[in-house]
């Protein structure tokens, strides 16, 4: 599926407040038909100036993964919630997030991944629609909530005519910042996730 028209709109967004101080607009890459879609929150300041997803130590955090689950970097599509770098590295705001929403869901729609997966507070809010109240591990595959609301274990998303599996998960910042108690965390989702790929 070609993207190109749609980077090329949004490379001229002015939808929100962000385009005033962004560099560049992260408009995401990767793989134009992609079993598994990457969701991060929003560009860092490398990402910032270089105008792609996921560099410094959380993407290389995030290739590590993803070599650990059996694919590559351009064997998937990374992309954010919001495109645009927040001042100072700040979370996006709400309406920031819903001003961005409408591409994430035509980057869906347009890609058809198989599985979603959104990590951090931010990517669930942009998948969920509203903010995230409490810990996001209420989200988690094995939490009480989603055992009881999806019984095969998998949140699932409507995007137009198409349904994606979603799997939610802590950003690889977390990681960086809290090794041991993160990796406890979640190496079952990331093993999850290396199961649907081998199965695949």
């Amino acid at each position: 599926m070609n993207l190109a028209p749609l980077q090329e709109q949004m490379l001229l967004c002015e939808a929100c407040d962000l385009c005033k101080t962004r560099t560049k607009v992260v408009f995401g890459e990767g793989s134009t038909a992609p079993l598994l879609m990457i969701v991060g929150e929003a560009p860092g300041k490398d990402e910032d100036e270089a105008g792609t997803p996921f560099l410094g130590p959380a993407g290389a955090k995030l290739d590590k993964i993803l070599a650990f689950v059996g694919v590559e970097r351009q064997d998937v599509y990374i992309t954010n919630a919001v495109l645009c770098r927040p001042p100072n590295g700040r979370h996006p705001r709400p309406e920031e997030i819903e001003a961005c929403k409408w591409r994430l869901d035509l980057q869906i729609q347009a890609l058809r991944p198989q599985l979603v997966i959104a990590l951090g507070k931010v990517a669930t809010q942009a998948l969920n629609g509203k903010p995230v109240k409490g810990a996001l591990s209420q989200y988690f595959f094995d939490s009480k909530v989603v055992r009881e609301k999806y019984t095969d274990g998998w949140i699932k998303y409507q995007c137009g005519g198409h349904v994606a599996k979603v799997l939610i998960s802590y950003h690889p910042s977390y990681l960086l910042r809290s090794p041991i108690k993160g990796y406890r965390t979640v190496l079952p989702h990331w093993k999850k996730v290396k199961a649907f790929v081998e199965q695949a």
